[in-house]
């Protein structure tokens, strides 16, 4: 463990790092932080935090910079909780409130309002088609026998499609099979439907239960699997480390990558609250420059996602955790209030 003073060095270098982005000298720590120490002790304190592994020299003539383990410790044991102005939380949550209410679109909101509070890169992954939960279906008779049919799913998810059967029903007759299909399907989610149910739809409600069927195989098959959304990619380019074009196509290529991004994120969906991972704790060599700090999401008690932000090692873990964790509630409170 550092005693006191190392620690209170380590942390005054680090600030001084994610606001500057260069590398911080032992004259810098004296002028900006008043550790009651001179210089020459600081100097002294730098050179063992770097022998320990906390800190590394870019530059023999150089000041020092954070290593990962230097970062991993400041987050884990140094760094002072950031708390958003009042102001700001009450913007947020009109901002999320306004949006249309679906899940896309909420999701699509808080991915925009979460790279903007960090400027960075903000991801979430929106609930798996399996997890989805039938809320209601309509069905309402159009001209020539065309029927549309709107499937409202939990948490958000509304799907409508107009199919053609073989002879007009009138609306007494549509209306009934409205009741009767919601009856049996309400409250069964994508992952519970199967032949059995697929079999007894089609035998008691005809060509509409088959086209229904239909409906649903085709959803299934077009959305399988969890999907991201992505905002504030250019966000990267800001940034002085990534002022490298190789580095930033690198970064840009597996940010295309969605299986790999996903696997990063379903880690995190593993432990609850906050988590962070610090350049080399990442597996892809891409992101091996970069922080990723994590949160799942829920509707009521149930993880349904997960929420991401990636940015630079020299990030502001204080703001982006704490803007990480705001977001996650709020979405979570918006579709548990959608329920």
């Amino acid at each position: 463990m550092l005693d006191e003073r190392k620690r209170l060095v380590l942390r005054a270098i680090i600030d001084s790092y994610i606001e500057t982005a260069e590398p911080v000298g032992s004259r810098t720590i004296a002028r900006k932080h008043d550790l009651g120490v001179s210089p020459a002790t600081i100097r002294n304190e730098m050179a063992d935090l770097e022998e320990t592994g906390y800190l590394q020299q870019p530059h023999v003539s150089a000041g020092r910079v954070p290593s990962d383990k230097g970062y991993r410790f400041y987050v884990d044991a140094l760094i002072e909780p950031y708390v958003f102005p009042g102001v700001e939380l009450r913007k947020l949550h009109e901002e999320m409130l306004n949006a249309q209410p679906s899940t896309e679109r909420r999701i699509h909101e808080a991915a925009r309002l979460l790279a903007f509070l960090t400027q960075s890169v903000s991801l979430i992954v929106a609930p798996s088609t399996d997890q989805l939960v039938f809320k209601h279906l309509q069905l309402v008779p159009l001209e020539d026998t065309g029927i549309l049919v709107t499937i409202v799913l939990h948490p958000g998810i509304v799907k409508n499609r107009l199919i053609r059967t073989k002879r007009d029903y009138s609306p007494d007759q549509i209306f009934e099979l409205s009741t009767a299909l919601n009856q049996k399907l309400k409250g069964i989610t994508y992952r519970e439907l199967g032949p059995t149910i697929f079999t007894e739809v089609i035998r008691d409600y005809g060509e509409i239960g088959k086209a229904l069927v239909e409906l649903i195989l085709q959803g299934l098959a077009e959305d399988k699997g969890e999907q991201i959304y992505a905002s504030g990619t250019v966000n990267i380019l800001n940034q002085p480390e990534f002022r490298d074009v190789d580095r930033a196509i690198a970064l840009f290529e597996a940010l295309e990558e969605k299986e790999h991004l996903l696997s990063l994120l379903g880690a995190a969906a593993k432990s609850s609250g906050v988590q962070v991972a610090i350049g080399t704790e990442n597996v892809s060599a891409a992101m091996q420059a970069c922080s990723l700090v994590t949160c799942t999401y829920y509707v009521g008690d149930d993880v349904v996602g997960t929420i991401g932000v990636i940015g630079p090692t020299r990030m502001d873990y204080a703001r982006v955790m704490a803007a990480v964790d705001m977001v996650s509630h709020a979405l979570s409170s918006l579709l548990t209030e959608e329920k």
